[in-house]
């Protein structure tokens, strides 16, 4: 896939990357998504590792680790062996898996076998 981009907006988006403007970066990357009808696929996973303990006692909503989260983001919809292929090269025995396409990783969590891709 080719994206276009106006000498302007590059230059904008060179300028905000340099700066470290998070939020104006994102919003320049949706305006040309929007021009180049690019459509972005999100998932929010997280997980516990089992290992030779009992995995951390973890509560949505207060604070999961941050090594046992990954935002998934793609150009195309979302499937499981996407899942899978985080879960393999991000965690070591993975249980507990669960998604929610909410970017905010608030609402929506499913386990990982009952959520439909």
């Amino acid at each position: 896939m080719n994206i276009t981009i106006t000498r302007m907006l590059y230059d904008a988006l060179i300028t905000a990357a340099r700066t470290g403007n998070v939020v104006e970066v994102l919003r320049l990357r949706d305006m040309i998504d929007t021009s180049n009808s690019v459509k972005r696929f999100f998932l929010y996973i997280r997980w516990q590792d089992l290992g030779g303990r009992a995995p951390t006692p973890i509560e949505l909503g207060k604070g999961w680790p941050v090594n046992q989260t990954f935002q998934l983001e793609l150009d195309r919809a979302i499937t499981r062996a996407d899942v899978n292929t985080v879960l393999s090269t991000n965690a070591s025995n993975p249980v507990t898996i669960m998604v929610t396409p909410d970017r905010a990783g608030n609402v929506g969590w499913y386990l990982i076998d009952d959520y439909v891709f």
